[in-house]
């Protein structure tokens, strides 16, 4: 098992008057996740069984466009669980189904939620928009942050 926990990236307005489900992507943060998705591709060479992503627009454009960067030509699944409300009891075994080698892409808090159960720790590093944290076999492997030149150690309490 291996699983790519990815924040969406940068929106254009994340003003309070603003919700959620009317934010897109930034350029800014358009830039971010292709240069993220094109430094995974030639440093990791991935081949992803299923993508997952939060029903929210900017998570929606996050992963197509990580998708695109990474070669993946799949399905880019939905899951409206992802938004934060549904415990990560339940959505792991929903997430696990999807295959070996998947990415999911949502926003905090539900991706540090999801971190810390899947490793079977009290906690996980809530991620920076656009990081990539990797877990394998259920032990936090490591992270991809924007602007870093490559990836850091995953530590966890």
């Amino acid at each position: 098992m291996e699983v790519y926990l990815l924040r969406s990236s940068l929106v254009v307005d994340d003003s309070p008057s603003v919700t959620e489900g009317q934010r897109f992507l930034s350029l800014e943060g358009r830039q971010i996740v292709c240069a993220l998705g094109n430094k995974i591709r030639l440093t990791e060479e991935p081949s992803f069984d299923r993508f997952i992503t939060s029903p929210l627009p900017a998570a929606v454009q996050t992963a197509e466009l990580f998708a695109d960067r990474t070669d993946y030509v799949g399905v880019i699944e939905t899951l409206p669980l992802l938004t934060g409300e549904a415990p990560p009891a339940v959505i792991a075994p929903l997430l696990l189904a999807r295959g070996e080698r998947i990415v999911v892409v949502a926003d905090e808090p539900a991706l540090a939620s999801l971190g810390a159960f899947l490793v079977g720790r009290p906690t996980f590093p809530p991620a920076l928009h656009s990081q990539v944290s990797v877990i394998k076999d259920r032990q936090p492997a490591w992270c991809l942050r924007p602007g870093e030149l490559g990836r850091q150690l995953l530590l966890v309490a």
